[in-house]
């Protein structure tokens, strides 16, 4: 018998701003890979450690690392984040199974 250990997955949340708009598109595309949209520059995620790092492989391959800026925020559960949302809410997040 073959015994896995449970692949544990974090909550984050990725805010950036991108300064060049060739790389723009480019790290908007690597985000929806991973993550989900959630407003402009804004994304909000489930990932693995293993997943995690393949973004961010990714997206140092993008940004300028001297001009551009990525910010994560995380939490080991998304019920330990509160979100209040003021006006409209671009991106209702729905999961699909």
């Amino acid at each position: 018998m073959i015994h896995t250990e449970p692949i544990s997955q974090v909550f984050y949340i990725a805010v950036y701003d991108i300064t060049n708009q060739k790389r723009l598109p480019k790290v908007l595309k690597t985000f929806r890979k991973y993550m989900n949209w959630v407003q402009n520059s804004a994304f909000e995620g489930e990932l693995t450690a293993k997943q995690f790092q393949s973004l961010k492989d990714e997206l140092l391959e993008i940004i300028n690392k001297e001009k551009d800026s990525i910010i994560f925020y995380y939490a080991e559960e998304q019920k330990h984040i509160g979100k209040k949302i003021l006006g409209v809410e671009k991106n209702e997040i729905t999961q699909f199974f």
